[in-house]
């Protein structure tokens, strides 16, 4: 058994002992009015006080220390992080380099320099910033990845009576105040002995004084000191002796006789003691010891009395060591959270064929007419392309689902904010991937725990599977398997459902399939589904569509304000013209052609034709739900990106090659395409649906 009981700032244990001494019934609430809780000598912060009351209740609790540290900022666009506080127990020089290795492992890669300016004045640790980095957002992986924030597990461990036992605060102190009860006796007991001593001795000195002339002829007629003290012990006690002495010997009290101790005493003064100061000195000194003895004889017989001298002993320590609290002691609703200091805003994140992630408000992308150009939306090098783009809040959670079928999630704000023409952050310094994973498709969601929603995956060889979104809560940083996933085939879609939507799967050689979702059960994470649609040799999955069901009556207002505020993809009304399906190919051209056209079959059929795909046109790369009110944004693989209402493209019918979106420069070709919702443009919720 262990125990591990921090210090404590002192005034606050006495203040809380001195109640328990005036009240042995006082409760816990009225004891921690004094004690807050621990107070180390490093100072720092305690977050949160859960912890340290479950301690003092029960005897065992755990709470979070971190370092005290501010943001300053110099040179005008420069920022660093101060740290002037550490942790309890915490190294600083280990901390130091701690934290330089993380920026040499490019762990964290928003520190430019780290220093030690610490002096005889105090600790100051400089963390200083790259341009442009969130200090927040540092200061946050500095406290998750360091020893600027640490447990402390409390265990308020004691031997009571020879045995060991947790005990809560209030035991903890009734059983010093009983220790202290103990040990007040025992000492008042043996000054009182020793008082009763010394007053014996004096006693035997004023005897002695009174007949000092006797005591002198006494001494002189002794032939050695053992026979001096056998003569004064008889003389005083009333018995003849054969030395000549002038008058009667004094009659003592029976009750204090005179003893071999004050014979001693008296043949050990010395002669100085005889003149009339020492004499009044010795008179006055027996005087105080009759008092010291009446007043340990009351503390002894008095409970209250004893108790008193415990309270006035405690005062004394306090004023003589008292000092100011150093550690600071926050509740866990006033820590701020990481989201309250990023804008709640939508923003487009795009990830590259090499893996660069970034995000940029949308409103960067200005709108153009069909047949546009375009505008550059990031650098990339010849080698590179890119290759996702969806919408997302910032206050989101990004599934990022892998060719391998394994899950990683992020919060949108940790990705790094680029221009629009900016290169970003490549995504293995974000997530653990392993080794040969490529990213497949990523689904912005907020709540992981929302009952009745399923997240639906497609593979490229045709292969679909539905789980609940619960399956999803607790993912770690290494990710965890979301689909089981055969040998030489791959992940190529996941989205967000509510068990009843209809289930649209396209091919690259232009065939589709429709079928309902409550054809596929839910299954386990490490399932490997079943099959969504029958592929010719060479054919593979390019696309995922959720549709409403025919029929279906529209969502009321109130229901859609709560599905954007979830932050998944809204599922699009049914209107006059019913549910349209966008299709993407990878020369630029694309068509919508209403979701009615393509007949409803069981899952693992072979379709029917959704684009005539030609020469002209090229295979198709994507597909979509959109309404009239949609926007498209797409993205080619050098990078262009033109931004349209959906209207603007030409409604077809599924034999159709579709009309030009995008002007495509020789060998570059159509990567990626986004629809956004009307009513999350520009700052509304978390949706938008990515065409692959």
């Amino acid at each position: 058994m262990a125990t591990n009981i921090p210090p404590h700032k002192l005034t606050e244990i006495i203040d809380a002992t001195i109640t328990l001494v005036n009240n042995p019934n006082a409760q816990l609430a009225e004891v921690l009015k004094f004690v807050q809780g621990p107070d180390f000598p490093t100072a720092g912060i305690i977050n949160g006080r859960a912890g340290i009351f479950e301690a003092y209740r029960t005897g065992r609790g755990r709470f979070m220390m971190r370092a005290k540290a501010a943001i300053e900022t110099f040179n005008k666009d420069r920022q660093a992080i101060i740290v002037t506080e550490i942790p309890y127990q915490v190294n600083k020089a280990r901390l130091v380099e701690r934290i330089a290795q993380l920026v040499n492992d490019k762990d964290i890669e928003d520190i430019s320099d780290i220093r030690d300016e610490s002096d005889r004045d105090g600790m100051r640790i400089v963390v200083e910033l790259k341009r442009g980095a969130e200090p927040q957002i540092v200061l946050n992986k500095l406290f998750k990845h360091t020893q600027m924030e640490e447990s402390f597990s409390m265990i308020l461990l004691a031997v009571v009576h020879g045995q060991p036992r947790e005990l809560g605060l209030i035991p903890t102190i009734k059983y010093f105040i009983d220790h202290r009860v103990d040990v007040v006796r025992r000492r008042t007991a043996y000054l009182l002995s020793k008082a009763r001593d010394r007053e014996h001795i004096l006693e035997g000195y004023l005897t002695a004084l009174d007949h000092l002339d006797n005591v002198i002829a006494i001494i002189r007629g002794s032939t050695n000191r053992a026979d001096a003290r056998e003569h004064l012990v008889m003389y005083f006690g009333g018995k003849k002796i054969d030395i000549n002495t002038t008058g009667r010997a004094p009659k003592l009290d029976p009750e204090k006789p005179f003893t071999g101790k004050q014979a001693d005493a008296i043949l050990e003064l010395q002669l100085h003691r005889l003149t009339k100061l020492s004499i009044d000195e010795i008179a006055n000194e027996l005087k105080q010891v009759r008092e010291n003895i009446a007043e340990y004889e009351s503390i002894l017989a008095s409970e209250k009395k004893l108790r008193g001298v415990i309270i006035r002993e405690l005062e004394e320590i306090k004023k003589l060591y008292g000092d100011a609290r150093r550690t600071r002691i926050e509740d866990e609703a006033a820590e701020i959270l990481l989201e309250d200091l990023i804008a709640d805003e939508q923003v487009a994140v795009t990830v590259s064929h090499s893996g660069y992630l970034k995000r940029t408000p949308i409103s960067t992308y200005r709108m153009q007419r069909r047949g546009g150009t375009g505008r550059s939306g990031m650098k990339t090098r010849d080698e590179d392309f890119v290759e996702h783009l969806f919408i997302a809040s910032t206050h989101a959670y990004i599934l990022i689902f892998t060719n391998k079928g394994r899950v990683y999630w992020l919060k949108v704000y940790e990705i790094p904010d680029v221009s629009a023409a900016g290169r970003g952050k490549h995504i293995g310094s974000l997530v653990a991937l392993q080794p040969g994973e490529t990213v497949r498709t990523m689904v912005a969601v907020r709540n992981l725990e929302e009952e009745g929603k399923y997240v639906f995956f497609a593979t490229r060889n045709g292969l679909v599977k539905k789980s609940e979104l619960r399956e999803f809560m607790h993912v770690r940083s290494s990710g965890i398997n979301a689909i089981g996933i055969e040998q030489g085939d791959e992940l190529v879609a996941a989205r967000i459902t509510d068990g009843q939507q209809i289930l649209f799967l396209a091919s690259h050689e232009g065939m589709a399939v429709r079928f309902d979702e409550s054809h596929v059960r839910p299954m386990g994470r490490n399932a490997y589904g079943v099959w969504g649609i029958d592929l010719e040799k060479g054919d593979y999955v390019v696309g995922m569509a959720t549709t409403p069901k025919p029929g279906a009556p529209p969502e009321k207002p109130a229901a859609k304000a709560e599905a954007s505020e979830s932050g998944e993809p809204e599922v699009i009304e049914v209107g006059k013209k019913g549910t349209l399906i966008l299709s993407v190919t990878e020369n630029g051209y694309g068509k919508r052609t209403p979701a009615d056209e393509y007949r409803l079959t069981n899952r693992g059929g072979k379709g029917v034709i959704n684009v005539k795909t030609t020469e002209r046109n090229g295979k198709v790369v994507g597909i979509a739900q959109v309404e009239e009110e949609s926007q498209v944004m797409l993205i080619s693989q050098y990078g262009k990106i033109i931004r349209m209402d959906s209207k603007t493209i030409r409604e077809s019918g599924r034999n159709a090659q579709g009309v030009r979106l995008l002007n495509i420069e020789p060998g570059d070709r159509v990567a990626a395409a986004v629809v956004i919702p009307p009513d999350e443009e520009p700052n509304g919720g978390n949706g938008g649906t990515l065409i692959q």
